[in-house]
């Protein structure tokens, strides 16, 4: 019998056994069995059946223990654990759900914060490079009162900022006589070769530059260092001209041919030319070539001009000839357009009617081209000169130029 104050609860298990172990698990030894059976049952469609035993007890101190009636098959241990489990997991879930997006945010933010700070630099660095210091404002002027290329002044600015820390850019001296030094490092000055005789000498360029009066004055230079050199000895030379374009070229180098005992010839084709340097070179030390002055898009004519200098086993020394005072975009079209004759050097003709030189020693800097002579003046005795660094330094507009420092540097 059930009295009034008990109250009867199941438990399942396998065996009798296991009853009493989740019994004694739960409750120690407050319980008593009042029955127990062993059911059969299906627990699929097609499996077997299985035994289950079915005891029933109740409990002997039943306030020690928070049990309703409702949940008396609820105490199978393993239920509880696998609840426990799937609580704890759904927890750490939740959390590490929660730290990761904790995670991100934080790493979105540092990541903006960053984003934030890099744009801050850029702008200053931005803001820099526009604001140029003054010691690289002055530079900048010098450079394009004396003429230089826009090119040119920038790569002067770049090895100014690159060589130049923000203190010594403080140094306007400084900075100003390196970039004296940088530009005679610039300057390629050709190299006087000794060439067996007779020494060819052939001048080309466009119309207008000088080409016939330098060449005299090259004749007459050449005349004098032979004397020097050949204790007072005169050198055989003659003069050709293939101008056939210009009125009087041939009358101009008669007079000068007269004038040094040299005979003057005139080529108007190339069998001509070939003519006359066979029949001279045996005889002669210098030979000298006066061409016709075409415009640098003139590409028929140059062409033309070209076949007409190409005699086998002459082996000339050629010259392209342009005026001081060329703007930079023109001699960058010359120095191109007459690159197929293979000129060896440039000479810098009309230097006394020009006060800056930059744009030619821009443009032989950027051509990498050597200069070999300059002229200043229509005297045919003195007023040509091997070309010279320092000459080309002291030139330099508003420049301070340490005379002594440069002549140390680059002079002979």
């Amino acid at each position: 019998m059930v009295s009034d104050n008990e109250i009867e609860y199941k438990i399942e298990g396998d065996s009798i056994d296991e009853c009493k172990k989740k019994l004694y698990d739960q409750y120690g030894k407050d319980y008593l069995i009042k029955d127990k059976k062993v059911e059969f049952r299906r627990a699929g469609l097609f499996k077997r059946q299985k035994a289950v035993t079915v005891v029933t007890y109740v409990i002997n101190h039943q306030k020690s223990y928070n049990i309703s009636k409702e949940n008396m098959y609820s105490f199978d241990r393993r239920d509880e654990e696998e609840q426990l489990q799937r609580n704890r997991d759904e927890i750490l879930q939740k959390q590490s759900a929660k730290l990761m997006s904790s995670q991100m945010i934080q790493m979105n933010n540092t990541l903006e914060e960053f984003k934030k700070d890099m744009n801050v630099k850029l702008q200053k660095l931005a803001i820099a490079a526009n604001e140029k210091h003054d010691s690289i404002k002055k530079i900048d002027d010098l450079l394009e009162q004396n003429a230089f290329s826009f090119s040119y002044i920038n790569m002067i600015e770049e090895k100014i900022r690159n060589e130049f820390s923000l203190e010594q850019l403080d140094n306007y001296d400084l900075v100003e006589r390196r970039v004296v030094d940088w530009i005679g490092e610039s300057i390629s000055v050709v190299k006087q070769s000794h060439f067996r005789p007779p020494h060819v000498y052939i001048l080309v360029g466009p119309t207008g530059v000088g080409k016939t009066t330098t060449l005299v004055k090259l004749a007459v230079q050449f005349v004098r260092e032979y004397a020097q050199n050949q204790n007072g000895q005169r050198p055989n030379i003659c003069f050709i001209t293939t101008d056939a374009m210009r009125v009087g070229a041939m009358e101009q180098l008669e007079r000068w041919g007269k004038h040094m005992s040299s005979r003057v010839y005139k080529a108007e084709r190339s069998e001509d030319l070939k003519s006359i340097y066979e029949e001279n070179r045996d005889s002669m030390d210098a030979i000298f070539i006066d061409t016709s002055g075409f415009s640098p898009k003139d590409a028929t004519h140059l062409a033309q001009m070209k076949l007409l200098l190409e005699v086998p086993g002459m082996n000339p020394d050629i010259y392209l000839t342009v005026m001081a005072s060329t703007k930079v975009r023109d001699l960058q079209n010359i120095m191109q357009n007459y690159e197929p004759f293979g000129y060896s050097s440039v000479i810098v003709t009309k230097c006394d009617e020009s006060e800056q030189l930059g744009n030619v020693i821009s443009v032989l800097h950027e051509k990498h081209k050597s200069i070999s002579y300059v002229t200043h003046g229509q005297v045919a005795s003195r007023d040509i000169d091997k070309a010279d660094v320092v000459n080309f330094l002291i030139r330099l507009e508003n420049f301070k130029v340490d005379r002594v420092h440069i002549e140390d540097k680059f002079g002979e």
